[in-house]
Order: C-alpha cells, then structure tokens, then sequence
C-alpha cells in the first residue's frame, strides 16, 4: 500500500474518531448533568481538542475530495489555456499561505513544547492539542501539490467543487 492510502485512512479515521468521540462525549455529559447533576470537567476540553483535529484534517481532506467552494464564473469565460494558469496561480497563492502558517505553526508548536506547560484540565502536554495546526496544514500542502500535478497534467483546472456542473449532472441522471 502506498503513502497515499495511508494518509486517507489517517484522515478519514481522525474525522470519523474525532467527530465520534466528541459527540459521545457531549451526549454523555449532558445526561450526567441533567440526570445525576453532576458532569465531567474535562469534557468541554476535550471536545475542544477533538474537533481542532476533526476541522484541520477535515479542512486537508476537503482539497483532496475537492468539496472546497470555490468561485469561478469569471474566470470559466477565458480559454482552457488561461484557466489553467489562472488555477495554477490560485494554487501557488493557497500554497504560499498554507505554506507560511503552516512553518510559524511548526514553531508555535516547538516553543509549546519547550515550555512544558500541561493543558488545565486533562493535564496532558499542551503541544499535542496544537499538533493538529501543523499536522492538518502539512496534509493540506500535500494535497494542494496533488492538485497542482492534476492541473499540470490536465486532469482537472479546478482547486475547488464544481457544484453548478455536480447539481446538473445529477439532474441528468435522474
């Protein structure tokens, strides 16, 4: 199997987990309230955490499925040629930002850990929660230069859902 597998599987388990856990978690505490007035405090952190995860990885798995919205009426009135530039120029844009958020996150994330400070509640390293910024920013990069080869190689012209050309074909098939 290769990396790419892996990552999916990474993925999809983080958002499947994560969004699990956290609404199981919530469910859990709002009986434990209601019912026995009592809760857990650490749930809320938690959650936190969990869909810190869910969001980031989310957000990287949403380039890869390509259900990122995106605007593009103006730039379908050029020719295929100047689309793809045009792509390629957003791409580059997407890869700049996420690249630059994603190199001060890794710092953050060190000087987190250098400090050794432990998270309130569940007193666990506070650099593990924030490892979900790096982590979901590195998977975007990755996916965003998956993108950029389908672009360069003419599958695609698009970083982005299509969903007038998506809501069509669905009508078509009816």
């Amino acid at each position: 199997m290769n990396l790419g597998h892996w990552l999916e599987v990474f993925e999809k388990t983080v958002i499947t987990v994560g969004l699990g856990t956290a609404t199981l978690l919530l469910f859990t505490n709002v009986v434990a309230r209601y019912l026995f007035h009592s809760g857990f405090t650490w749930v809320l952190e938690l959650v936190q955490y969990l869909f810190a995860w869910v969001v980031l990885v989310g957000a990287a798995y949403g380039f890869k499925a390509g259900t990122h919205l995106g605007i593009d009426i103006v730039v379908e009135k050029f020719s295929p040629q100047n689309q793809k530039r045009i792509a390629l120029l957003a791409l580059m844009l997407c890869l700049l930002f996420v690249g630059l958020v994603f190199w001060y996150s890794i710092q953050y994330t060190v000087r987190i850990y250098e400090w050794g400070d432990l998270t309130l509640d569940l007193q666990i390293p506070q650099w593990i929660p924030y490892l979900a910024i790096p982590t979901g920013l590195g998977l975007m990069i990755l996916h965003l230069l998956q993108v950029g080869l389908d672009i360069l190689r003419g599958k695609t012209l698009r970083i982005h859902a299509n969903e007038a050309a998506d809501a069509l074909k669905q009508v078509e098939d009816i």
